[in-house]
């Protein structure tokens, strides 16, 4: 058992730092001031406001993680929507669907990454040639599915707009992200030790807070989800027991078998099969397992690439898909906004596929 726990000790630590960061961000009004920013910039255009709103999720996922941008990016994007006439669910959606589809721009991008890849991350330059054609394929399917989705809902201009709120953050603050995101990414083109770096600059932004402002810092505290990094420690245990009874979310015998099939039908067949699997099961256990049975059936980069992108992208066809998407939910819920019961599923499958089927041939 406490071999288990220790081999998620990288993992906790990114979690942790990761969401002080976000944390600090929200405290700073970074994120108010970005929606308040791109309220000024649409002004009364619905397309205008959902493209900013997308490419606002794109670089929060990419620098701060999917978690950044459901607890973070969504509340202000939700308090700025209720200063413009629109339908809000187009928007929230994009928000939940950016937060996947961009998972793995980077390898900070999303817990599940360092889970799939375990203590085999590879260094930042290997990631962006292996993944850069494939992020852009996802995000960009998806945003044009998404639209078309929603092509009336963002038809026209909203009767009124107020644009005002959302005051500039303070330096300081702005400065310190800036520093930690060039820290955590530094550390990643060098393949050093992720969770370590991301905790260091975590732990920076609440001390800097703690000096300044003890409540703030109490607040910080609070927002970091424990019971999430408790839940990722309790899953490492239950995996390693799962697979010591051979028991898999993703069977070893099926995942080889996928790798020995001609491309790119490997590749389409270990994403969707890892799609699937994420979305029965939801995707964190699926990336814990699959850092468990990758190198145990000694796969290849190739097929890594794939599953991972199953794990990240897969993850929007259902909001059972990631805990982001969970959380996003429960965020909607608590500010009373409600979502029809298919809205959802009917959105991601329809982005999904393509989507997946784009990245997965040109890895």
């Amino acid at each position: 058992m406490l071999a288990a726990l220790g081999r998620g000790t990288e993992v906790y630590l990114f979690l942790i730092g990761m969401m002080a960061l976000a944390a600090y961000a929200q405290l700073a009004g970074i994120f108010d001031w970005i929606a308040a920013g791109a309220l000024r910039i649409a002004g009364p255009s619905r397309a205008r406001l959902f493209v900013l709103v997308y490419a606002a999720g794109i670089g929060t996922t990419a620098l701060l993680s999917n978690d950044a941008t459901i607890v973070a990016l969504t509340p202000a994007v939700i308090r700025a929507l209720r200063r413009h006439g629109a339908p809000p669910l187009p928007y929230l959606i994009a928000c939940a669907l950016v937060a996947n589809a961009a998972s793995f721009v980077l390898p900070i991008s999303n817990p599940a990454n360092l889970l799939v890849f375990a203590n085999r991350m590879p260094s930042l330059g290997t990631w962006l040639r292996a993944f850069g054609l494939p992020s852009l394929a996802a995000l960009g399917v998806t945003f044009a599915i998404a639209w078309w989705c929603f092509r009336g809902d963002l038809a026209g201009n909203a009767a009124h707009v107020d644009a005002d709120g959302g005051g500039t953050p303070a330096p300081f603050a702005v400065g310190l992200l800036a520093a930690a995101a060039a820290v955590i990414v530094f550390t990643s083109a060098r393949a050093g030790p992720l969770g370590a770096a991301t905790f260091a600059c975590g732990a920076v932004a609440w001390l800097a807070t703690a000096l300044r402002d003890r409540a703030g810092a109490g607040t910080i505290a609070r927002e970091i989800s424990w019971r999430i990094v408790g839940l990722t420690a309790l899953l490492f245990v239950i995996v390693s027991a799962v697979d010591r009874a051979g028991g898999f979310a993703v069977s070893r015998d099926v995942l080889t078998w996928c790798e020995h099939l001609a491309a790119p039908w490997s590749a389409l067949a270990i994403g969707f099969t890892v799609t699937f699997a994420a979305n029965a099961i939801n995707n964190l256990p699926v990336g814990l397992n699959l850092g468990e049975t990758l190198p145990a059936v000694h796969a290849g980069m190739h097929a890594a690439k794939a599953a991972l992108i199953g794990v990240n992208l897969g993850a929007n066809a259902t909001v059972n898909g990631s805990l982001a998407t969970l959380l996003w939910l429960s965020i909607l819920r608590r500010e009373g906004i409600a979502l029809p019961p298919l809205a959802f599923a009917r959105v991601g499958l329809l982005t999904v596929i393509p989507a997946l089927a784009a990245a997965l041939v040109l890895i």
